[in-house]
């Protein structure tokens, strides 16, 4: 479902349907991977950490694949200020020495790294489908699946899945509502 939402999403770059944000993209070219491995150590997982790895992978190739077709968005104030606090936080796990404490903190930084995007589509609707975005939160639910299927009792292991639940709902749920309004 992730790779397949990709796939879709960079279609509708190509097509012009979709305008990456610079910022947003930036961020989880690099964030994700930082959130993969501290994921990774944390949860001691490899069933439950597919999902962010084949998010990284995605995100990087689908970032560089944007630059290499001239399709990101120019970068404002506010996406400068959401990079600055996205590489500020990942150099939490360095400091702290714990995944579990970054990965935490990451979920902080994926949040931040969304709000350019989200900016972008309430002010301009046509930046993004709601398609992509709705298949993405379908694949996190089954990430969440996995997780209680697995369950051992590391509730830390749910904030991730949840997180990006929640945020590509509401990109998909602002892309949706805004054509309406």
């Amino acid at each position: 479902m992730h790779v397949t939402a990709f796939a879709l999403y960079n279609k509708q770059m190509i097509q012009g349907t979709s305008r990456p944000n610079t910022a947003t993209w930036t961020l989880w070219a690099f964030l994700t991977f930082l959130n993969f491995g501290s994921y990774k150590v944390m949860s001691g997982n490899w069933v439950k950490s597919i999902l962010p790895l084949a998010s990284s992978i995605a995100c990087l190739l689908t970032f560089l694949f944007a630059i290499a077709k001239g399709k990101l968005s120019r970068l404002n104030i506010w996406d400068v200020f959401a990079l600055g606090i996205g590489f500020l936080s990942g150099c939490a796990w360095w400091w702290y020495q714990s995944a579990t404490y970054a990965n935490l903190i990451m979920q902080g930084s994926i949040l931040v790294s969304f709000v350019p995007t989200m900016r972008g589509v309430r002010k301009n609707p046509k930046n993004e489908k709601a398609l992509p975005w709705f298949i993405w939160s379908s694949a996190y639910i089954l990430s969440i699946a996995v997780v209680l299927l697995r369950w051992q009792g590391q509730f830390q292991d749910l904030a991730y899945p949840i997180n990006c639940l929640v945020l590509h709902a509401a990109v998909g749920v602002l892309a949706k509502r805004s054509k309406v309004l």
